[in-house]
């Protein structure tokens, strides 16, 4: 059997094909990773690697959470229609008997589509499969279940595919479309989601329940990604991390969004003024850039350390929280170590991700750090100080516990062809 992953030019969505590759290999699977010419250094030794070609900016936010929704996925469209050749290219090359993508894989899904293969999908963020129940997608609103609620939850999903989403829509009909496709009925925000399987990671003790699931749609539980080798710990591990056993607080900005100032920069001040260990890591930034706003970092800042990448699943057997602009798969792992959750923001789908944290009862959700980060403290000293939080985190960890994703993945692949 051959099995081709060809995902979304998205760091965290490319690297989180790896563990369902590794699954399918340890079965004797061939494996092939088809991804943007940036990304190419992300594929797995032992996987087969397909450059695409380059992947466009993603360029910045702004113009309000609901139009930058609408703009992200634009992009991801406008992106598809320069790699689905490419990709379909790999696809006729390789000719093999399942493709697998990402949630916002279009190429991958579009090129499968051309070329009549089965394909795939796998969901690293909220499960976007909506109903009258569930909260639109990316409106970062709670789960409520009376009538009014209900009737919200209609409005604003009509609301968001005619309106928010009405650009990326037109864009995924045109593009359909120009590669000879038949016009399809699907939100955008669902088109990439496959009709044959789909392996939800995450368990649905975090996801809102649904009247109507769709029995293809399979629960794998939280992603591992390899620890990149040759990683050491740093000079300041001890001081920060092994002396504080339980107290440190992990914060993190993702790989995608560049921007301290959401997370990273309040709650570095936060940390140093309460005096609590704490480890920050900034992803593309470069962490000068944070501890220049920081000058008592040396002096006062003992139990504080900033990288710009440290692997979480070291620091998270320590930590007391995770404060993160809410990128899944490292709420995922935080969870999957029992470590409750503070969100902050409302960019992209990241407020969706804190509310189902929140309705979950293992963290809470914080549109904005606040006035000299006084929300943001007010979340923190929440979790670390009311033990709901942490048995709340430790009732998902269980959940997550009893899935293993890359051995679930590939036996529902597996048999999928079967």
């Amino acid at each position: 059997m051959r099995v081709v992953a060809a995902g979304s030019p998205i760091y965290a969505h490319t690297v989180n094909a790896t563990p369902f590759l590794a699954g399918l290999a340890a079965r004797s699977v061939e494996v092939h990773q088809a991804v943007a010419t940036p990304l190419l250094d992300v594929v797995p030794e032992g996987v087969g690697a397909w450059d695409t070609g380059p992947a466009p900016d993603f360029g910045p936010g702004g113009g309000g959470r609901v139009a930058e929704v609408g703009r992200r996925y634009s992009w991801l469209v406008d992106d598809a229609r320069t790699r689905v050749g490419a990709v379909r290219k790999v696809l006729e090359r390789l000719t093999p008997d399942l493709v697998l993508t990402d949630s916002l894989g279009y190429a991958a899904a579009l090129a499968a589509e051309q070329v009549g293969l089965p394909w795939v999908s796998f969901g690293d963020g909220p499960l976007h499969f909506p109903d009258r129940r569930t909260p639109p997608f990316g409106a970062g609103l709670p789960y409520r279940t009376p009538a009014p609620w209900v009737w919200r939850n209609v409005v604003v999903q009509a609301a968001s595919r005619h309106v928010v989403m009405a650009a990326p829509q037109r864009r995924y009909a045109e593009l359909r479309a120009s590669l000879g496709l038949p016009a399809r009925d699907v939100p955008v925000l669902e088109a990439c989601l496959s009709p044959h399987l789909h392996l939800h990671c995450g368990v649905p003790e975090l996801e809102y329940p649904r009247e109507r699931l769709p029995e293809h749609v399979r629960f794998v539980g939280a992603l591992r990604p390899p620890e990149p080798p040759g990683w050491a710990a740093p000079s300041w591990w001890e001081r920060v991390v092994e002396q504080h056993p339980g107290q440190v607080v992990l914060v993190t900005q993702g790989t995608l969004r560049d921007d301290s100032a959401e997370v990273l920069r309040p709650a570095l001040h936060l940390l140093l003024e309460s005096g609590r260990a704490g480890v920050l890591t900034t992803g593309a930034a470069d962490p000068a850039s944070l501890t220049a706003s920081a000058p008592d970092l040396g002096a006062g800042g003992g139990s504080v350390a900033v990288e710009s990448f440290v692997p979480y699943g070291r620091v998270l057997p320590h930590a007391g929280a995770f404060v993160t602009n809410g990128g899944w798969t490292g709420v995922l792992l935080a969870l999957a170590h029992g470590v409750p959750v503070v969100q902050v923001g409302r960019t992209e789908e990241k407020a969706d991700i804190g509310r189902r944290v929140e309705w979950a009862g293992a963290g809470l959700h914080v549109p904005a750090p606040g006035r000299d980060g006084r929300a943001l403290r007010r979340a923190l000293d929440a979790v670390l100080g009311d033990p709901a939080y942490r048995e709340g985190a430790r009732r998902l960890a269980a959940a997550l516990a009893r899935h293993d994703p890359p051995r679930e993945g590939a036996e529902l692949m597996l048999g999928l062809r079967a």
